[in-house]
């Protein structure tokens, strides 16, 4: 009778162990799975969060594993933060409209280099302006080496023969009477006589410009200096810019004329207008002359232009 209560007792024992060692095994798979729980919560947060941040900075801050993977991998990778950005850069180029692009205006000076007082207004205003100088004169060289000095463009001003007989051109005009040769001659002539040309713009010349045959032979000198050329439109019916483009030379038209009366109340209104234009249109090309009613107002008015959202440039970025 007491072997058996032994065994009984003993029975008793080990199924009291089982049910403990069950419950403990139990608690700690509870224990192991909250924790499992636990760290992926913090896991999914912390992505969470570097996702708000990587959107809010717009990748301004990468951590130091991303960095490590790009250098370490292949430059023919796409990683993720590239294909984010490839999908701005095509939401940019559908959304074309958003963009704002600022208007532009060129000013060029004519007529220069007769005198050099007001030329030296003209080469120190703080904005750039396009010097047209006219050949053979007696500064035209002096005008062409300061405006370089002052990082200004320097252009020839092709003088022309324009419809009215009696007004004279200059020295070294193109006539329409000349040969081919002397047309070709008196071009080229013209470019050489004074530094730092660029490109050409023509002096009167409105019985020219109107002429096809003899602007195809002096646009073709002109191309030949890998010179630009600008359409002053001293005529309505000027072909010179069309002709220029057919013969694929870089060239632009004139907009406006700022000083056809020498009164500075005009020259504003015509400055206004030059405003307009660039607004309207995103460019315009202004031609004015060396005089002193011209300077006040451009020195006075051009910063308004810029007030306006309007870029004031060289004439060289307008030619297309």
């Amino acid at each position: 009778m007491k072997k058996n209560q032994r065994e009984i007792i003993n029975i008793i024992a080990l199924v009291i162990i089982l049910v403990i060692a069950f419950i403990i095994s139990d608690l700690f798979n509870k224990s192991i799975k909250e924790e499992n729980n636990l760290h992926n919560n913090q896991s999914a947060n912390l992505t969470t969060t570097n996702e708000i941040e990587l959107e809010v900075n717009e990748f301004e801050e990468i951590s130091t594993n991303e960095i490590e993977l790009e250098v370490k991998e292949s430059e023919e990778t796409t990683y993720d933060s590239e294909q984010y950005t490839d999908l701005i850069i095509n939401d940019l180029a559908s959304s074309e409209e958003e963009i704002h692009f600022s208007p532009k205006v060129a000013f060029i000076i004519d007529d220069l280099g007769y005198e050099t007082e007001v030329a030296k207004k003209m080469i120190e205003l703080e904005f750039p302006i396009t010097l047209s100088i006219l050949p053979f004169l007696r500064y035209s060289e002096f005008i062409a080496e300061e405006g370089r000095k002052n990082n200004q463009e320097i252009m020839l001003h092709l003088p022309m023969e324009p419809s009215n007989s009696s007004a004279n051109p200059g020295p070294g005009a193109i006539q329409s009477n000349m040969s081919e040769e002397e047309i070709r001659q008196a071009v080229r002539d013209c470019i050489l006589n004074f530094p730092y040309i660029i490109g050409v713009n023509n002096h009167m010349g409105s019985k020219i410009t109107e002429n096809r045959e003899i602007m195809e032979m002096a646009l073709e000198e002109i191309k030949g200096y890998n010179l630009f050329f600008i359409d002053s439109m001293t005529s309505k019916d000027s072909i010179a810019y069309e002709v220029a483009q057919e013969m694929e030379i870089k060239s632009a038209k004139r907009s406006v004329f700022l000083d056809n009366e020498n009164d500075m109340e005009y020259i504003k209104e015509q400055m206004l207008k030059v405003q307009e234009i660039a607004l309207r249109e995103g460019e315009a090309i202004a031609i004015g002359h060396s005089r002193i009613n011209t300077f006040y107002v451009l020195k006075r008015m051009i910063p308004e232009l810029i007030k306006a959202g309007i870029e004031i440039v060289p004439v060289s970025e307008l030619v297309k």
